[in-house]
């Protein structure tokens, strides 16, 4: 096994993957507090308080999204390294902080929706940036910003430098919140009411993955600087920008999650893939 350890000034979670689930360990000082076992496609919250208290708000499970560009369209791309339409379109002839453009007129509108370019900085021994494509015309491409190897803010790239973009599509790591009380729907192409401050804003969660197991978890442990009263839901997005992006799954948590600051919200996704 290959556990995650989530460790913070409070208690500490190990997420241990299973072939069908994972099992979360509760920590304190090093030594067991609680274990609690999660199924295929389920989704964990618990809130740890800042006298370290924890309230365990059970296990919900993944709604996936089936509208254009959603969760089965992600998939598909993924596993079957879907090209860009029209070509590469390299080199760029500009570039800025959320869009490049290439050269002519050769991609569909908006066909690279979701998926992942590459840029090079400066020289072959500067680590080069990503960025994940949220929409496009047929010569500029928007994406949700730059980011280098670790999921951070990484150098707007050079306006003439060459381009790859991935077969596939990009990695729908990122974990948005809401408290939305509206029902999860397979139709929706986006978190209704989306958090965007407060440390409940989206963020890039943390993958695992036991080999041969069937399944992945996903977890992001928020950090809260503010009062929410009633966390409704959550989202899996290919994005990390804003409210933009692609959105895998939808999730209404077993129960609402009622925090302040200083409290932390951890949520694990558990993904069966097959």
């Amino acid at each position: 096994m290959n556990p995650l350890r989530l460790v913070g000034s409070k208690p500490e979670f190990v997420v241990e993957p299973l072939a069908d689930g994972a099992r979360i360990h509760t920590m304190r000082n090093g030594i067991a507090q609680d274990i609690l076992r999660l199924g295929p496609n389920a989704v964990h919250a618990v809130i740890t308080h800042e006298d370290g208290s924890i309230t365990d708000l059970g296990i919900g499970h993944n709604l996936l999204i089936t509208s254009s560009a959603g969760g089965r369209d992600q998939i598909a791309a993924l596993i079957g390294g879907r090209l860009p339409t029209g070509g590469q379109g390299n080199p760029a002839t500009a570039a800025g902080a959320t869009s490049f453009t290439g050269t002519g007129s050769v991609w569909t509108t908006n066909q690279l929706a979701g998926m992942r370019v590459v840029f090079p900085i400066t020289g072959l021994t500067t680590e080069p940036v990503y960025g994940n494509i949220i929409s496009n015309t047929t010569n500029v491409a928007t994406v949700d910003g730059w980011w280098d190897s670790t999921g951070a803010i990484g150098t707007t790239p050079a306006g003439t430098s060459s381009f790859f973009i991935l077969p596939g599509g990009s990695p729908t790591r990122y974990m948005a919140l809401t408290e939305n009380a509206g029902a999860a729907s397979a139709s929706d192409t986006a978190l209704t009411g989306e958090i965007t401050t407060g440390g409940c804003n989206r963020q890039l969660a943390t993958y695992a993955h036991t080999l041969a197991s069937a399944t992945f978890t996903l977890v992001k442990a928020f950090a809260v600087t503010a009062t929410f009263p009633a966390i409704h839901k959550m989202g899996i997005f290919n994005s990390g920008s804003g409210t933009a992006g692609s959105m895998m799954f939808e999730s209404v948590l077993n129960a609402d999650a009622s925090v302040v600051n200083l409290d932390t919200l951890t949520v694990t996704d558990t993904v069966t893939v097959s």
